[in-house]
């Protein structure tokens, strides 16, 4: 069996972890101003609550999501091995 050599970066590895971080971004923006206003129309328990915290639980997957592979992207490229 053959040691592995240095992994080459992904192009497309780096691009769906920027997207995701911008989709990251709009999604928590979206989920928090969804918040703010349902709990000032005083909707606890409905359903614009559930779709608020619905929004927050995507955004905080795609930032996760995008910072895991930007992570692994930048340890390819640079040879970085723990």
């Amino acid at each position: 069996m053959k040691a592995r050599g240095p992994e080459s970066g992904s192009p497309i590895r780096y691009i769906v972890g920027l997207v995701s971080l911008i989709g990251a971004m709009v999604a928590l923006s979206a989920g928090g101003l969804q918040m703010v206003r349902t709990l000032e129309r005083g909707g606890y328990g409905t359903s614009s609550i559930d779709y608020a915290v619905a929004l927050l639980a995507l955004g905080g997957g795609l930032l996760g999501l995008g910072i895991a592979l930007l992570i692994w992207e930048v340890s390819a490229r640079h040879n970085w091995r723990h």
